[in-house]
C-alpha cells in the first residue's frame, strides 16, 4: 500500500471554512481514509469509490462538523450513531483527541474493521462498540451520558432524534448530516422532538457560498429529559416513527 498523501485542495478547502487542523492530524486522516478505501474493496464501507470524492464527500463533510465541537470541555463524551465505515466520527476523533469518541453500529464487520483501524492508527480516544441504539439507549452506562450525538444519514429527522437523544444529557446536543429536504424533515418532526425533551434548534449550511455542496447541519439542543419509555424497541422507530 503507498503512503497516503493529503490532496492540494484539502489545505486550502480547511482554510475556507475556517478550521484549523494540522499537519499530522490531516496525515493520520490520510491514512484512516486509505484504510477505509482499500477495505471498501472487499467490504461494503461506503458508496464512494474515488479518492478525491471521498476527501470531499467523506472527510470535509464530516469535519464541517468541528464548529460544533468547539464548546465541548476536554474529556467530553461525543458518540457517533450509526457511523458505518466510522464517518463523521473518526475525522473528528482525530482533529479533536482531547475528547472521547463512541462509534456506534449495530454491523459487527463495521466494528471489527473500525477497532482495527484505531488500533493501526494508534488513536486512544476512540471506541468502537456493536449494538443497536435503541438497545444502547435504555443502558445506564450511555443513556444521557453523552455531551453530544452525531449522525449522518441514517434516517429523516424523527427517528435519528429517537435514536439520538436518548442518549445525550440535558444541555447536550445532537449534531445531524442532512440535505436539502433538512428543513421538511424538521418541520415535520416537531412532535417527536418535543416528546423526546428536544429544546432550541439550528439549520446550518455546512459550507459557505462556492461550494458546491447542499449539506446541512441539524443542531438540536436536549432541553428536557427524554422520558423512559424512548427509545422504543429495536425497530419501530424506523417502522413507526413519532
Amino acid at each position: 500500500m503507498t503512503t497516503p498523501t493529503v490532496p492540494e485542495f484539502v489545505p486550502a478547502d480547511l482554510q475556507r471554512l475556517g478550521l484549523s487542523i494540522s499537519d499530522d492530524m490531516l496525515n493520520t486522516i490520510a491514512r484512516y481514509l486509505d484504510i477505509l478505501l482499500d477495505t471498501n474493496l472487499r467490504m461494503n464501507l461506503t458508496a464512494v469509490k474515488d479518492p478525491e470524492t471521498a476527501w470531499r464527500r467523506l472527510i470535509l463533510d464530516s469535519l464541517t462538523l468541528l464548529p460544533g465541537l468547539e464548546m465541548l470541555e476536554p474529556g467530553a463524551r461525543v458518540i457517533d450513531v450509526g457511523t458505518g465505515g466510522g464517518l463523521p466520527g473518526m475525522p473528528l476523533a482525530i482533529a479533536r483527541p482531547d475528547l472521547s469518541f463512541t462509534l456506534l453500529d449495530s454491523t459487527g464487520k463495521k466494528i471489527t474493521f473500525l477497532q482495527s483501524c484505531i488500533q493501526s492508527l494508534g488513536l486512544k480516544n476512540v471506541k468502537a462498540i456493536q449494538n443497536r441504539a435503541e438497545t444502547l439507549g435504555q443502558e445506564p452506562d450511555h443513556r444521557q451520558q453523552y455531551d453530544l450525538a452525531t449522525v449522518r444519514a441514517v434516517g429523516k429527522v424523527a427517528e435519528i432524534a429517537e435514536y439520538c437523544l436518548p442518549l445525550v444529557k440535558v444541555g447536550g446536543r445532537m449534531l445531524a448530516m442532512k440535505g436539502k429536504a433538512a428543513e421538511a424533515e424538521l418541520q415535520d418532526a416537531g412532535d417527536a422532538l418535543a416528546v423526546l425533551g428536544a429544546g432550541d434548534l439550528a439549520l446550518i449550511d455546512a459550507y459557505p457560498d462556492g461550494f458546491d455542496s447542499e449539506l446541512i447541519l441539524i443542531s438540536i439542543i436536549k432541553e428536557r429529559p427524554t422520558p423512559q419509555e424512548y427509545p422504543r424497541e429495536p425497530g419501530t422507530p424506523h417502522k413507526t416513527p413519532l
